[in-house]
């Protein structure tokens, strides 16, 4: 499955797609990207962590110092190492889903996305990717809403659903190298159809580990199937499978993406990815232009606090994570935790 960087004729592969990660942290920092990748393995067990506070009515508080955290590990008290206050920029990546099942909604989707990006800081970076059969850099990081907004309008519906790979790929390869605060902001129904070299397994477990932030937005176009196939009736009275999207005539039975039950998978696999991660799923089913505000708005109120554990027990298990504050009355939000690394046995 290709990643195709348009800014050139450059077509990345996947199985060769660790060369893109080394071109961003050079990008990003300025050294070369083997300078780059050395201190990124060196500060591997460093336990990010992306922290939201707000009062009791669910007003987001942003003026707090660093000695107004505590940071807690399985009930054990951790020393922070590291803290990024709200005001520090974001590398966000804008991933769309253009698959088939966004094609009569794509224009909206992208009127949405183009709100977003001026929506956000102005020192935030935006690379903007999508994916259908293929995952597709639109975009690369760049400050000029402009050339955001390009990227966003040269997005095109049509084809299969390669979810999985392209979550893998954005999380993995993509913002993995950058070390300053960073998010993924997901937009799609969430049902994978074609993805082949990455799973719903690998892309969870990335999501306790990362230290970028998932926004998840679920967008429902299960309906849409009803409207394509109309002698199917109503939703409680359809089969399991309920919409063939192969051509008319073909011998090639329905394939996934395709049954109620999958579209609730679908669902809870977005909500999970955004709980993992520290972050929130929001439906798009309403408001989408209100979807993304909130986003970005959340990014705008967002810490980012590093420590490393005093626990250097490499055993696989998981540890439970607590942010308290020292202020009354304010809660703090935080991914739960994550799995230690596991002894690789010689």
């Amino acid at each position: 499955m290709p990643v195709r960087n348009l800014r050139g004729a450059c077509i990345v592969l996947f199985s060769s797609i660790p060369l893109l990660a080394g071109l961003y942290a050079e990008q990003k920092s300025g050294k070369p990207a083997e300078e780059v990748q050395t201190t990124i393995r060196g500060n591997v067990d460093m336990v990010s962590l992306p922290v939201v506070v707000t009062d009791k009515i669910g007003k987001r508080i942003t003026d707090l110092k660093k000695e107004d955290f505590r940071v807690f590990e399985n009930g054990v008290q951790q020393e922070i190492a590291g803290f990024a206050a709200t005001d520090e920029p974001v590398d966000i990546v804008l991933m769309l889903d253009t698959s088939g099942s966004t094609e009569k909604e794509l224009a909206k989707i992208q009127n949405a996305a183009i709100e977003f990006v001026h929506q956000l800081h102005p020192d935030d970076e935006v690379a903007i990717m999508s994916f259908a059969d293929d995952v597709t850099l639109q975009e690369d990081f760049t400050i000029d809403r402009r050339k955001n907004e390009y990227g966003i309008k040269k997005t095109r519906s049509g084809g299969w659903t390669a979810e999985y790979e392209a979550v893998w790929l954005a999380l993995e390869e993509v913002l993995k190298p950058i070390k300053e605060r960073k998010a993924l902001v997901i937009f799609t129904d969430g049902v994978d159809t074609s993805s082949r070299k990455a799973s719903e397994k690998d892309t969870l477990e990335l999501a306790r580990e990362t230290q970028a932030t998932i926004y998840s937005v679920y967008y429902d176009t299960e309906a849409d199937l009803y409207r394509r196939t109309p002698t199917l009736g109503s939703p409680t009275q359809i089969p399991p499978v309920i919409w063939n999207p192969r051509p008319a005539g073909s011998s090639i039975p329905a394939g996934p993406g395709s049954s109620r039950q999958e579209y609730m998978a679908a669902r809870e696999y977005l909500k999970k990815l955004a709980e993992y991660s520290g972050g929130l799923m929001l439906d798009a089913k309403q408001d989408l232009g209100y979807v993304f505000s909130e986003i970005a708005r959340e990014l705008a109120s967002q810490y980012s606090i590093g420590y490393y554990s005093t626990d250097n027990k490499h055993d696989g298990k998981f540890r439970k994570i607590e942010v308290k504050l020292n202020k009354p009355d304010l809660v703090a939000r935080t991914k739960k935790g994550y799995f230690a690394k596991k002894e690789k046995n010689p």
